[in-house]
């Protein structure tokens, strides 16, 4: 069984997703699209909240809102490696659903796929088929030093909020000449990636104030169930 993403516990307390390039487009107006450390690799990432501390409605799961592949595809994921056949597996994570949710069944009686399962595989496959490309891509940009650090330190009300590892384009212009490098090499898709991901750092503002009008809310509907239950 399946179930809406709203169904399903936690989801909302998810920072990261990683993305593809073929997203990027879409994504860049709703999320800050960066890269990731993981050691001596990067991966390309959505950044989709600031804190897992929100508590009530997330704009992440709101019906209509477009989410990163991976998320639209959740339960469903993919192995990192890819078999003898060059074919990654198809896997569902443990995910847990809200108590008293009504799911529905990944397949039909004849076999084939239901259209919520169908909608999450079709989205997995987009995804899969666009992640050796991404990778080259970020490759090409670590290789050429062009991704560093950026440290992203937020304070939102009394809450401090700290994330480590995340990686921006360099912004030097004697090192933003080196892109002109991997343009050559990549061509156009690889300079409308980049275009995206200076976008999309525009909206982290947005990302802020959707965090902290969610902790106002959150806020004010504890107070009032704490006034209601002391009369």
């Amino acid at each position: 069984m399946i179930f809406d993403l709203r169904d399903y516990e936690g989801l909302e307390e998810i920072l990261f997703s990683p993305t593809v390039a073929v997203e990027a487009k879409s994504l860049a107006r709703h999320f800050p699209l960066v890269w990731r450390r993981i050691e001596d690799k990067f991966e390309f990432v959505a950044l989709l909240s600031l804190s897992p501390l929100v508590v009530g409605a997330n704009h992440l799961l709101a019906p209509g809102l477009t989410r990163p592949l991976l998320m639209e595809a959740y339960p469903f994921a993919i192995s990192v490696a890819a078999g003898e056949d060059g074919q990654s597996a198809v896997l569902i994570e443990a995910a847990v659903p809200k108590q008293e949710r009504q799911g529905t069944a990944v397949f039909e009686s004849s076999g084939s796929f239901t259209g919520p399962a169908a909608h999450r595989m079709n989205a997995l496959r987009v995804f899969a088929s666009d992640r050796d490309r991404t990778a080259a891509y970020t490759q090409a940009l670590a290789a050429e030093g062009l991704l560093e650090d950026w440290p992203l330190r937020l304070k939102i009300g009394e809450d401090g909020i700290e994330f480590g590892g995340l990686c921006v384009l360099a912004r030097a212009p004697a090192q933003r000449e080196r892109l002109a490098k991997i343009v050559t090499q990549h061509g156009f898709p690889f300079a409308e990636l980049v275009t995206f991901h200076d976008l999309s750092l525009f909206n982290m503002q947005r990302l802020v104030d959707q965090h902290r009008a969610g902790r106002l809310a959150a806020q004010a509907t504890a107070a009032q169930t704490a006034s209601g239950e002391s009369a």
